[in-house]
């Protein structure tokens, strides 16, 4: 019998929607032709990351609102920037680059 609390959606990798395709999001900004590597194994070293971030930042400077990052990375400048002006230790520009920075990097790095 199965599991009510079993969910077969779980495995799945979150999605982002890009022009004609739903692609996991890893891989929502590559181009179809790009390997992975030998036998398709990623590297999760830091030179992923830092690719991974420039396209990220360029396809959302490229596209403003229309690019499905900016809109979270907004909530989470704007965040941070009211938790900055409510701690004491932290001021408002610190909060709005703070909160920007975590959205971003959640969004790059999920």
């Amino acid at each position: 019998m199965n599991n009510p609390n079993d969910n077969p959606n779980d495995n799945l990798p979150p999605m982002t929607a890009t022009e004609d395709e739903v692609k996991p999001t890893k891989q929502a900004y590559r181009k179809s032709g790009d390997s992975d590597g030998p036998s398709g194994a990623r590297n999760s070293g830091g030179a992923d990351f830092v690719g991974a971030a420039q396209q990220e930042a360029t396809g959302m400077l490229k596209d403003g609102m229309a690019h499905p990052s900016t809109k979270p990375v907004l909530t989470g400048a704007a965040i941070g920037a009211v938790a900055g002006a409510i701690l004491p230790v932290v001021s408002l520009p610190l909060g709005l680059a703070a909160g920007a920075a975590y959205a971003f990097y959640k969004r790059v790095r999920p």
